[in-house]
């Protein structure tokens, strides 16, 4: 995982709960003395631990802490890459883009990115069908994601999850419902 989604991490952590409580999760969850640096590589193992300590201190479950994560981590990539966020004129044209664009922009950023794949369907004008499938299960941090890409463009967004990687399926099925 990249040093970005951790500092991602450590931006709303510290918003949320203070910088003590980063600095009590890094020496709880990660190697003593570990800066995590943008474009640097790092094991997933340390971003599940410290998201399970994020849950465990703000004794949510972790499947919501991913969401919340995500949805602050849409609006703190888009800042950070504006030159990306800003070639989109909609949220829908963004989601038909996540694997054609998005992802393509973010393997000329970073060596060797392990980014999930996703299909998107539009079914109607209020409706897009995503086929997430990743390695690294986290399907409910790419809702927040969605969330947050939402809030961006100022729409409203229902998402449904009727089939999941962590129920035993090869890939999630998520169904945007738009305004």
């Amino acid at each position: 995982m990249r040093g970005v989604i951790f500092r991602g991490l450590e931006e709303l952590v510290v918003e949320a709960i203070g910088m003590q409580a980063w600095d009590e999760l890094l020496e709880a969850h990660a190697p003593e003395g570990r800066v995590y640096v943008s474009p640097t590589s790092y094991p997933d193992a340390e971003l599940f631990a410290l998201a399970q300590g994020v849950a465990d201190k703000l004794n949510k479950p972790l499947t919501d802490v991913l969401a919340i994560f995500g949805q602050s981590l849409f609006g703190f990539l888009a800042e950070k890459h504006k030159g990306i966020s800003s070639k989109f004129a909609s949220f829908e044209e963004l989601v038909l883009s996540i694997d054609s664009v998005i992802h393509m922009e973010v393997k000329k950023l970073y060596d060797e990115p392990n980014l999930p794949s996703i299909a998107a369907i539009v079914k109607d004008d209020k409706t897009i069908v995503l086929e997430y499938c990743s390695n690294r299960k986290l399907c409910f941090c790419a809702e927040g994601l969605l969330y947050g890409a939402a809030q961006f463009y100022s729409r409203k967004l229902k998402i449904e999850h009727p089939q999941c990687m962590h129920s035993g399926a090869k890939h999630c099925v998520l169904i945007l419902h738009l305004d």
